[in-house]
């Protein structure tokens, strides 16, 4: 074998192995049926961890999270595939202990673990992948900025934190993750930010979202539609 046909077959090795890498949650989304989870309702997969109770449960949570999403936002459109353990060994997959929206290959995809089970994480990542489902790639990583994204789908998280009620952040956090534009700067771990991301985007008519995802996608800016409200410094309510 040449020394080109080697270099040639090692870079494509290495390619490939990056690939399959970092598309590894899309890769699990659309081969999900092919492994031990099974379907227990349409585009809904668990694996052995979940009892018969927990499944039964898991649906309601889901329905409950459309329900929300619908009366906060309007009508989900995005029909996600749902992928759900609660099995410790989360990590299979792509998993964390909570949940992650991940886009698939001609899907969106949600994946829930052993602390995701329930209808405000539902609500919270189905939040995302509706809004993914809205937008083309373009406007998802030029217009949108972390803050946005993440406060859009907090909106839905009745979780105690985040209530708004119980935040209680300065000028300074807000305008601190209002300068986070691309997600893997944005914090998934400080509670902080997450709230700081509620008081940003209470400004927001939650019922100008779809609308204003779609004018996004035909050209306007972010100021021009959302309104420079709510990119200016916000002080808690």
């Amino acid at each position: 074998m040449s020394l080109f046909k080697i270099f040639l077959s090692v870079t494509l090795g290495v390619f490939f192995s990056a690939f399959l890498f970092l598309k590894k949650e899309a890769i699990a989304c659309e081969v999900i049926h092919f492994t031990s989870f099974k379907e227990i309702a349409p585009q809904v997969y668990v694996d052995s961890s979940l009892t018969a109770e927990e499944q039964l449960s898991l649906i309601n949570s889901i329905n409950l999270a459309f329900s929300r999403v619908n009366q906060v936002y309007g009508e989900v459109a995005s029909k996600p595939r749902w992928i759900v353990t609660n099995d410790l060994n989360y990590k299979a997959f792509g998993l964390n202990p909570t949940g992650m929206q991940s886009s698939g290959f001609v899907r969106e995809c949600i994946f829930l673990g052993p602390k995701g089970i329930n209808v405000d994480v539902s609500a919270h990542e189905l939040v995302h992948a509706e809004v993914k489902h809205r937008t083309t790639l373009f406007t998802e990583y030029t217009k949108l900025p972390a803050w946005f994204i993440e406060g859009t789908a907090i909106k839905v998280d009745y979780r105690a934190p985040f209530l708004i009620e119980n935040i209680d952040v300065s000028p300074d956090e807000i305008a601190q993750v209002k300068s986070i534009f691309y997600m893997h700067d944005f914090s998934n771990t400080s509670v902080k930010a997450y709230q700081a991301t509620r008081v940003a985007i209470e400004a927001l008519d939650p019922k100008t979202l779809y609308t204003g995802l779609e004018r996004l996608n035909k050209g306007e800016q972010f100021d021009q539609v959302f309104g420079s409200k709510l990119t200016k410094q916000v002080a808690h309510p």
